[in-house]
C-alpha cells in the first residue's frame, strides 16, 4: 500500500512537472513567433516597403506551414517529436542569424518565407506531445497550453520587439530571436525530456493517409471548420478592430489597444479558467461560448462609444476561448482515432490558413461592405456551429 501511495505521488510529481515545461515551451514557442514576426514587420517598414511589400511579408509568414504541415506529421511519425522539433528550432536559429545580413527588401522577403519553414515541424511536434498527452495531463487543462501560446505570440513578443528593435536595430534584434529558438530546445530537452519523447515509428505504405483523404472524415472536418472559423475570426478582429476604432469611430489609439488587449486577456483567462466548466458540462458550454460569439458580433457591429468596444470584445474573446478549448479537447479524442500527429497536422494546418483568410477578408471586401459591419458576416457560420456541435454532444469528452 505504501509502495503504491509512493508510485502514485511520483507519478503525480512527474505529470506536473511535465505540465510545466510544456507551459513553458508554449510560451516561448508563441514569444519566439510573435517577436519574428513583429521585428521583421519592423525591418520591412524601416525599408520604406510599400503597403502590397508588407502584404506579401505577412503572407510569407503563413507559407511554411501551409507547405509542411502534413510533411511534419510524417516526421515526426517516422523520427520522433524530439528530433523534428530539434530540427525544426536549429533551423529557425540560421534563418534569423542569416536574414539581417543582407539588408534588401527581397532578402527579407526570402528569408521571412524560409523561416516560416521552421513553424510546422516545431508545432505538429508540440501539438502530438499535447494531444497524446492530454487525457493524463487532464482535460481541464485543455486551454492552459493555447493560452501560454498566446501570452507568448500576442504579449510578450511585441513588447519585447518594439522595445529592442529602436534600441539595438535589426541585427540585435534577429540575433535575439535565434537566442529564443536555442532557448526553446533547451526548454524542451531539460523541460519535457524524455517523458515527451514518442516510440518512432517507421513509415509503411499505405500506414498514413494523405492530408485529402483525411479531410473526408466527418471528425476531421468538424475539427478542421472550427479551429479555422475560430483562428479567421481572431485574426480579423485583432488587425481591422484597430482601423475600426480609429477611421470609423474615430477614437483614439489608446482605445484601440485597450480594445485589442480586452479581446485578448479575456480569451487567455477563459482558455486558464473555464476548462473544469467545460469538461462538466461540455453541450451547455458550446451553446454558451457561441451566443456569446454571436452576441459579441452583432455588439462589435454596432458600437460607437469606447466602452460598448471593451464589453464587446471582452465578450467575444470569453465565446472564443470557450470554443477553443473545446475544439483543444476533440482534436485529442481525433488524435486517438487517426494518430495524433495526423490530428497535428490538420491543426498546424487549419489554424493558420483560417488566420491568412480572416487577414484577408476585410481588405478584399472593403470596397464594398464596411470592416465594422463585416463583423455580422460571421453570425451565421459561428450559430450554425455552435448549435450543431452543441446538439451533437450527449457528454465528457465526446
Amino acid at each position: 500500500m505504501t509502495a503504491q501511495s509512493v508510485q502514485a505521488g511520483a507519478s503525480t510529481v512527474s505529470t506536473r512537472s511535465f505540465l510545466g515545461g510544456l507551459i513553458c515551451l508554449s510560451l516561448l514557442m508563441g514569444l519566439s513567433i510573435g517577436y519574428s514576426r513583429v521585428i521583421t514587420t519592423l525591418y520591412a517598414v524601416r525599408m520604406d516597403a510599400s503597403g502590397w511589400m508588407l502584404a506579401a511579408v505577412a503572407v510569407s509568414q503563413s507559407i511554411g506551414m501551409l507547405v509542411l504541415a502534413t510533411s511534419a506529421g510524417r516526421w515526426v511519425d517516422a523520427y520522433g517529436a524530439r528530433v523534428v522539433f530539434v530540427l525544426g528550432s536549429v533551423w529557425g536559429m540560421a534563418i534569423c542569424l542569416l536574414t539581417p545580413l543582407v539588408p534588401t527588401f527581397w532578402a527579407l522577403l526570402l528569408f521571412t518565407a524560409a523561416s516560416s519553414l521552421a513553424m510546422p515541424p516545431r508545432f505538429v511536434s508540440i501539438n502530438t506531445i499535447f494531444m497524446s498527452r492530454l487525457r493524463e495531463l487532464g482535460k481541464q487543462r485543455a486551454g492552459w497550453f493555447r493560452a501560454a501560446h498566446v501570452i507568448g505570440m500576442t504579449f510578450l513578443g511585441a513588447v519585447l520587439a518594439t522595445t529592442l528593435f529602436p534600441l539595438h536595430g535589426p541585427v540585435m534584434a534577429f540575433w535575439g530571436a535565434a537566442v529564443i529558438f536555442g532557448l526553446n530546445i533547451v526548454v524542451f530537452l531539460l523541460g519535457i525530456g524524455r517523458s515527451g519523447q514518442l516510440a518512432p515509428r517507421q513509415r509503411q505504405s499505405g500506414k498514413r493517409e494523405s492530408l485529402a483523404q483525411l479531410f473526408k472524415g466527418a471528425p476531421a472536418q468538424r475539427v478542421a471548420i472550427w479551429e479555422f472559423s475560430i483562428q479567421s475570426l481572431n485574426a480579423y478582429f485583432a488587425f481591422y478592430i484597430v482601423i475600426i476604432v480609429l477611421r470609423y469611430l474615430h477614437l483614439p489609439e489608446r482605445t484601440a489597444g485597450f480594445v485589442v488587449a480586452a479581446q485578448g486577456v479575456a480569451f487567455v483567462l477563459t482558455l486558464v479558467a473555464a476548462g473544469r466548466l467545460v469538461v462538466r458540462y461540455p453541450r451547455e458550454s458550446c451553446a454558451v461560448g457561441g451566443l456569446l460569439v454571436v452576441g459579441a458580433l452583432v455588439g462589435l457591429a454596432v458600437s460607437r462609444e469606447a466602452a460598448e468596444a471593451y464589453v464587446f470584445a471582452a465578450l467575444l474573446g470569453c465565446g472564443l476561448g470557450l470554443l477553443q478549448i473545446i475544439n483543444l479537447t476533440e482534436f485529442a479524442l481525433l488524435g486517438e482515432t487517426i494518430g495524433f500527429s495526423q490530428a497535428a497536422s490538420i491543426n498546424a494546418l487549419a489554424g493558420p490558413s483560417g488566420g491568412v483568410f480572416g487577414g484577408l477578408l476585410g481588405g478584399l471586401l472593403e470596397h464594398w461592405i464596411a470592416p465594422q459591419s463585416l463583423f455580422l458576416a460571421f453570425i451565421p457560420l459561428f450559430l450554425l456551429l455552435a448549435l450543431t456541435r452543441a446538439s451533437r454532444r450527449t457528454g465528457p469528452g465526446v
